[in-house]
């Protein structure tokens, strides 16, 4: 089964998850780092986020933050930390697979995000506001070519 996984140093992976509920629940944990929560910010997609990332002191994962605010169409006023997995949503308790549409709109935020950063390096944001909006403009783009 499809899904993403997206770190929080902007780079993401494909992967393949098994198709049994108690197999994909225990491979999730492992990719996250703890318990998962499910958040939803598409009506297609999971995210699977750590159950405690700000107590864990885990880093802010802003390409998942920018993806979950381009999907929702609003700017979330909290962080997302910690990898996140995107998957499809679940059907009587097992997820099911991300399509091919979502999939790529993830990876191209993913990808831009991570551009802005590599940028970031030579030309930092005035603040940590100005760089919120800048990856949300970042995103927001990456959503509607796709």
């Amino acid at each position: 089964m499809r899904a993403l996984r997206i770190d929080p140093d902007a780079t993401s992976s494909r992967l393949d998850l098994p198709a049994d509920q108690a197999a994909q629940r225990d491979m999730l944990r492992s990719l996250i780092g703890g318990s998962p929560d499910q958040a939803v910010y598409h009506r297609r997609a999971l995210l699977h986020v750590h159950g405690s990332g700000t107590r864990m002191r885990l880093p802010v994962n802003p390409a998942a933050w920018a993806l979950a605010c381009a999907w929702r169409g609003l700017d979330l006023p909290y962080l997302l930390y910690g990898p996140v997995v995107v998957t499809g949503p679940g059907t009587g308790g097992a997820l099911t697979a991300l399509n091919d549409r979502l999939l790529g709109e993830a990876e191209d935020v993913t990808r831009r995000v991570e551009e802005l950063r590599s940028e970031w390096a030579t030309r930092p944001p005035a603040s940590e506001s100005a760089a919120r909006l800048e990856l949300l403009a970042y995103a927001r783009r990456a959503i509607r070519r796709s």
